[in-house]
């Protein structure tokens, strides 16, 4: 039903695009490789951003074999992946310093983070992927809830004007196998994307260790010349992740897995009325449901026990906007946004051979309604700036109010400055608010509250060759949520506002194209996450002055790409992760320790041996952690060793 009332509204916008034929302008419709669209409501030039952004291109990812999107989240500055292990294990990011569930992460403009801002990577593949956008800093004034440290948007690759499809396979280390293929056409009036993939893995561990995803995504866009233009994309991925290990990280179980479904769908349609204001719609829907099962005999009991636990959410949003483009190169937007969050889960148990027996059920929902507004001016060669403002009132917690400021100014030829301050909120989870089989619900909790500062020098002296950055950024979180251990008769625990918490830090950033053959990116980050305060009533282990766990003060990575159209091309990806503090919890009280600092090389190679003209055929290899360096994101999950992966891609155009 959802799918047919997204697609009927398509139809309506693309009919109201076809029928439109007074001439306006195409702001919105610029070229992507010289735009952002994920750090303000219109799209913007790189070089007129108050914010850090980095972009990660789609194209030049699958030329090096990159096929997860986590392994391209490790060579943006300050950011930290943490993977439990082996492929397919739980995944998180930490950004700046600030918690895992901090970063908002959207497909084509629709959020599919879990209720509380939490959203495990490790099934996001780079398929049919254009371009991944990364914006670090607090961005709650532009999508609400969950941006408090940054945003990451993935953009489905949509048709170029060419018709053409490829067919890419690969296989080797942990019987490891990589299947995909796409397909796009277009013509003057509308065009299409569809790509297919198969990831599977045999794993790192010596049983119980299997990995398999599959993922279908598609696009579909018209185009209304100038009056305007609609997108539809959807993505599916089905996965399956076995794990034979325990809280501790000791395999001992032959049997448990969990997998994961997830539908999402958007659609994103734009009318221009006039040379001078732009109306657009957003309407998304993403499903998610994810099963965990096990057999093993409980402490105490005698025989073996099945268990299972299910659970369902959605997010369904709806946004409405329109755009003002004034002189002096002012554009004002204004717009409303709603939102509506549903989870529902159940946990049973039983004989084995039986059916399980429910003995906990959850069931919640929230809805949140937003109004915004922002103005972006470039009055000024060389000058710019940001003023933008939102509210989010939502059914669960207290209405919330952020803002950003923001500016960016050219100091002398060939060095820009920025700089902004901006504040952010994370929305508690509904497990935090709400009664469980193990808490009391705690419906008094307040949203995390996030405010930040950030300057920066920019050289642009000459960015088609060398282009450098530094930043410094200042970050101040509060209301930090946290578990507060319950007492008797039932021991049930709680949830409460109880600590603040600091990250600041620089980045620098250097990209370099000496020729047309070759390219080269480095980073490095220096991120100080730690507690700044306690209340008397938190009874954690955490203290003030305390590193934030799993993440790294020293921080870098280095990608340099050479290759020569149609004979070669050649990469290399070197990441550096630092020293980390991680907790022991194979002992109780669980002690403090921390994780060695480690450095992984990627390499990879293509090698065309036919020509495009005549089907086109290219050899493919990569390398991953050539040095079969030993890691561990998690105290006691060590990472893949090294891994050799060998194939090849079929191409064509028709």
């Amino acid at each position: 039903m959802r799918l047919r009332l997204i697609l009927a509204a398509a139809t309506s916008a693309l009919v109201a695009l076809s029928t439109h034929g007074a001439a306006a302008q195409q702001p919105d419709t610029a070229h992507l490789g010289t735009v952002v669209v994920s750090a303000s409501k219109v799209p913007r030039p790189a070089e007129a951003l108050t914010q850090a952004v980095t972009v990660l291109s789609g194209d030049d990812l699958r030329a090096r074999g990159v096929t997860r999107v986590t392994d391209a989240l490790r060579e943006v500055p300050g950011a930290m992946l943490v993977q439990s292990g082996s492929y397919g294990a739980l995944t998180s990011l930490f950004l700046r310093g600030g918690e895992s569930r901090y970063t908002k992460v959207l497909i084509d403009g629709v959020a599919v983070n879990a209720d509380g801002g939490s959203f495990d990577f490790s099934h996001l593949t780079t398929d049919n992927i254009d371009r991944i956008e990364i914006v670090r800093g607090p961005a709650s004034v532009l999508y609400g809830a969950d941006a408090a440290t940054g945003v990451v948007q993935i953009f489905t690759r949509r048709p170029t004007g060419v018709r053409q499809a490829s067919l890419g396979a690969r296989g080797g280390t942990y019987k490891s196998v990589d299947v995909d293929g796409d397909i796009s056409a277009s013509n003057a009036l509308a065009g299409f994307t569809l790509g297919g993939a198969h990831h599977a893995s045999d794993g790192i561990l010596p049983f119980n260790n299997q990995y398999n995803n599959g993922t279908i995504s598609s696009n579909f866009t018209a185009n209304g010349g100038a009056s305007g233009d609609a997108k539809i994309s959807a993505r599916y991925t089905a996965a399956e992740f076995h794990y034979p290990t325990d809280f501790t990280g000791q395999p001992v179980d032959s049997n448990a897995y969990r997998t994961q479904h997830r539908l999402t769908v958007g659609l994103d349609a734009g009318r221009n009325f006039g040379a001078y204001s732009q109306g657009r719609i957003l309407l998304g829907d993403n499903d998610v449901s994810d099963i965990t099962d096990d057999i093993a005999t409980p402490f105490g009991a005698t025989s073996p026990q099945h268990s299972r636990f299910k659970s369902r959410g959605y997010r369904r949003n709806a946004e409405a906007r329109a755009a003002f483009f004034l002189p002096a190169s002012m554009t004002i937007t204004v717009g409303g946004a709603f939102e509506k969050e549903h989870e529902n889960a159940a946990t049973g148990s039983g004989d084995v051979g039986t059916p399980t027996t429910q003995t906990d059920a959850f069931d919640a929902s929230r809805h949140n309604v937003a109004y915004y507004t922002e103005i972006l001016g470039n009055p000024l060669s060389g000058f710019s700036y940001t003023l933008s403002g939102r509210v989010d009132d939502n059914s669960d917690y207290q209405r919330f109010g952020t803002y950003r400021l923001g500016a960016n100014v050219t100091l002398f030829p060939g060095v820009n400055a920025r700089a902004s301050v901006s504040t952010a909120f994370n929305a508690p989870a509904f497990n935090q608010l709400r009664p469980t089989l193990y808490t009391v619900g705690s419906p008094d909790l307040r949203p995390e509250q996030i405010r930040s500062a950030e300057v920066a020098l920019v050289t642009n002296f000459r960015p088609d060759l060398v282009r450098v950055s530094v930043a410094y950024f200042n970050q101040r979180f509060s209301d930090l949520i946290q578990f507060v251990n319950g007492g008797p008769p039932d021991f049930k625990g709680s949830f409460d506002n109880l600590s603040a918490a600091s990250s600041n830090g620089f980045e620098t950033e250097l990209s370099v194209t000496p020729t047309t053959d070759l390219r080269g990116a480095a980073s490095y980050s220096i991120v100080r996450p730690h507690v700044t305060e306690v209340d008397p009533g938190y009874d954690g282990s955490e203290r003030p002055g305390d590193a934030l766990l799993r993440r790294p003060t020293h921080s870098g990575s280095v990608t340099l790409s050479y290759g020569h159209p149609g004979r070669f091309d050649l990469g290399t990806s070197i990441n550096y992760v630092g020293k980390r503090p991680d907790l022991d919890f194979s002992q109780f009280p669980s002690p403090r320790v921390t994780l060695p600092a480690y450095t992984k090389v990627d390499l990879s190679a293509e090698v065309p041996i036919i020509n495009q003209h005549f089907g086109g055929f290219t050899l493919t290899g990569r390398v991953e952690n050539l040095f079969d360096k030993h890691y561990e994101d998690v105290l006691n999950f060590p990472a893949p060793g090294r891994v050799i992966l060998i194939g090849g891609r079929a191409s064509t155009t028709f």
